[in-house]
């Protein structure tokens, strides 16, 4: 039985490997990312509970709120940054357990406190006019935000935008969500909130497979679509591995437990854009022509053969789309 296990893990090794290797070859010569933009941090920003908070600017303008995903930090949006900070004020976040940005003491990442996290940094800021950008638990985060603090900025939220998120509840479009219903909130949380544990063990297995070549097929199988740019898949493992072990599966609890009432969507008043990959793998494309529907007015763009990170695997027309959306809602 040993032996068959030992075997198994060899040859998917193996074939991550070669999957790696192909991606690689594939992409030489492909012109690199923007260097990220520098922001000027805002000092003394702390959520509800207290936790600290980074959230960094640049560019001048009216203000747009970039929110990241799970385990992910500000950075990710290094095309978005580049391309928007010539027309607007950029302030990019760390949500709480990522980034530069604290753990609660008291363990909670729900998206309840996501949202608080959120209202921090608008509060920090406090724009007369401005828009927020979430993508996937940065999405969820937003119209959380939006259900418990939309109603404060009348006249001043010009809009939101949902990448490769979901205004439905998570295993409604993840690949694989009838067999995660099934295990949870048994005995999927347990294991969930055992792995949150400061365990050195478990650390430094984290550590280990985030290197690997099975580390990398998981941010390029969970994030991208068929054909993605190993640099950008490279970035992204980096992201996923460099979020505290702990932090990322009370993340992925929060995600699993977000839900939104529909009627908190029918009431949002504001422009809304949904930009999602054809083979999002996360928040699939149904899941985002349901939340579509749900919001009056809202628009949809799928982008083909794309996934869950659709802002680095196409980013010239997520910033084209997202440009010409932000300036009808500045207009």
């Amino acid at each position: 039985m040993v032996k068959v296990a030992l075997l198994g893990t060899m040859g998917a090794y193996a074939a991550a490997a070669g999957v790696r290797y192909a991606d690689h070859r594939r992409s030489r010569g492909m012109e690199p990312p923007p260097a990220l933009p520098d922001g000027e941090p805002r000092e003394g920003i702390r959520s509800a509970d207290g936790t600290p908070i980074y959230a960094d600017s640049c560019g001048e303008g009216p203000t747009l709120f970039l929110v990241h995903g799970l385990a992910c930090n500000h950075t990710i949006w290094r095309y978005q940054r580049a391309f928007l900070k010539d027309r607007y004020r950029v302030v990019s976040l760390d949500l709480r357990g990522h980034g530069k940005s604290g753990t609660p003491a008291s363990g909670d990442q729900g998206t309840e406190r996501l949202a608080e996290d959120l209202q921090a940094v608008v509060e920090a800021f406090d724009p007369p006019e401005f828009a927020v950008i979430g993508h996937s638990m940065g999405g969820f985060t937003t119209l959380k935000w939006h259900e418990r603090f939309g109603e404060r900025y009348g006249g001043r939220l010009k809009g939101l935008v949902l990448v490769d998120s979901s205004g439905l509840d998570v295993v409604e479009g993840m690949v694989f969500g009838s067999l995660v219903k099934r295990l949870y909130p048994f005995p999927l949380a347990a294991a969930l909130n055992l792995l949150a544990r400061e365990r050195p063990l478990a650390l430094r297995a984290w550590d280990l497979y985030g290197r690997s070549a099975l580390g990398y097929y998981l941010a390029r199988y969970t994030a991208f679509g068929k054909k993605p740019p190993a640099e950008e898949v490279e970035f992204q493992r980096e992201l996923i591995f460099s979020t505290a072990l702990p932090n990322f599966m009370r993340a992925m609890k929060a995600c699993l437990d977000y839900h939104v009432e529909p009627a908190a969507l029918s009431r949002i008043e504001v422009p809304v854009l949904i930009l999602v990959g054809s083979e999002d793998r996360l928040t699939a494309r149904k899941a985002n022509e349901r939340t579509a529907s749900m919001i009056p007015g809202s628009r949809l763009v799928v982008y083909p053969e794309k996934g869950h990170d659709t802002m680095l695997e196409c980013p010239e027309e997520v910033n084209r789309d997202l440009g010409a959306f932000l300036e009808e809602c500045f207009a």
